[in-house]
């Protein structure tokens, strides 16, 4: 990369909306989920799930060498290692960044002893409130990782190294499996923490947690979905560009994805292009115009709405 004033400030301001992420994915964690002991999924939900077990038996144990800023990071650096090894420096150097900031931090928190919103028990107010917070913020947070190109390591780079790997396998299912059984692990900590032996009050204090936490991964999911591509499941990109054969190449090897291509001539000019129309998750919008820009600068785009999509597609969907 060749430094310039632009290009600095470019970067300077790419980090600093990381920076603003990481920042924000610690309030989640350190002020919401670890003092509520939610495991929302992913790295961050074990960590506050061993904070909170070694918590249980020793207090000052967790608060120094099982701190969840300390298992977080030392969790992610195995899978930091494997993404500059598999996928591009780039993203692996951004997520290095991004979990190192968060860890950091959520250390600084604690040092100052920031405020917890913690809640008096499972059954509080605050704590259903404190779900909802965890949720939002952290999907705020998740969804800005996104639209930068970046994670917040954990299932993300296993993800996204096993479809650097097998592209046909349904990733979205398998990270949903994995964060799932965190989420469950969480019930350890309401049965340990589960008072007399009534069959009903231990199954309420194990469901408890499990509940929390599938509604804060629930809304963190949610939030950044909106915030990456709105409220549609699917797009449609109309793109008219004399570099069908590039375009068409990067759709099916990059963005994965079959396309259609139309002949068509401009009423102004008279000349001949060729239109490609491809429907792609909205997930992929971000990713499919930065990579269209690349290609041919000069192409022009327009993206509608798709209400409904059926019929046979290419494994990926």
């Amino acid at each position: 990369m060749k430094f310039t004033k632009k290009t600095i400030l470019k970067e300077l301001g790419y980090y600093s909306a990381l920076i603003v992420t990481a920042f924000l994915r610690a309030i989640a964690n350190y002020v919401f989920i670890v003092p509520n002991a939610f495991a929302p999924g992913g790295v961050g939900g074990l960590s506050s799930i061993i904070y909170n077990f070694v918590a249980y038996y020793d207090l000052a144990l967790a608060n120094s060498w099982f701190d969840a800023s300390i298992t977080s990071f030392v969790m992610n650096a195995p899978l930091i290692i494997a993404a500059f090894v598999k996928l591009d420096k780039r993203y692996a150097f951004s997520t290095c960044v991004c979990v190192a900031v968060t860890s950091l931090f959520m250390g600084l928190f604690s040092l100052v002893n920031f405020p917890t919103f913690q809640g008096s028990g499972l059954d509080s107010g605050v704590t259903v409130l404190a779900s909802i917070a965890a949720g939002v913020i952290g999907g705020a947070s998740f969804g800005g990782m996104i639209l930068l190109g970046t994670s917040c390591g954990g299932t993300e780079i296993i993800a996204k190294i096993s479809y650097e790997a097998k592209p046909d396998v349904n990733l979205q299912w398998q990270l949903f499996v994995v964060d799932s059984i965190i989420v469950l692990l969480s019930g350890v900590l309401g049965y340990i923490t589960a008072e007399g032996t009534d069959s009903n009050a231990v199954f309420v204090s194990i469901a408890t947690p499990v509940l929390y936490s599938f509604i804060t991964l629930y809304i963190t999911a949610q939030v950044a979905e909106i915030i990456t591509n709105g409220v549609q499941s699917s797009v449609v990109f109309n793109i008219i560009t004399d570099k069908k054969e590039e375009v068409s190449d990067a759709i099916i090897h990059k963005i994965r994805r079959g396309a259609s291509i139309v002949s068509i001539q401009g009423v102004y000019t008279g000349d001949n292009h060729n239109m490609i129309v491809c429907v792609v998750r909205k997930k992929q919008t971000t990713a499919f115009k930065k990579l269209l820009k690349e290609i041919d600068p000069k192409a022009f785009i327009y993206i509608t709405k798709a209400k409904e999509v059926n019929g046979l597609f290419r494994s990926g969907n």
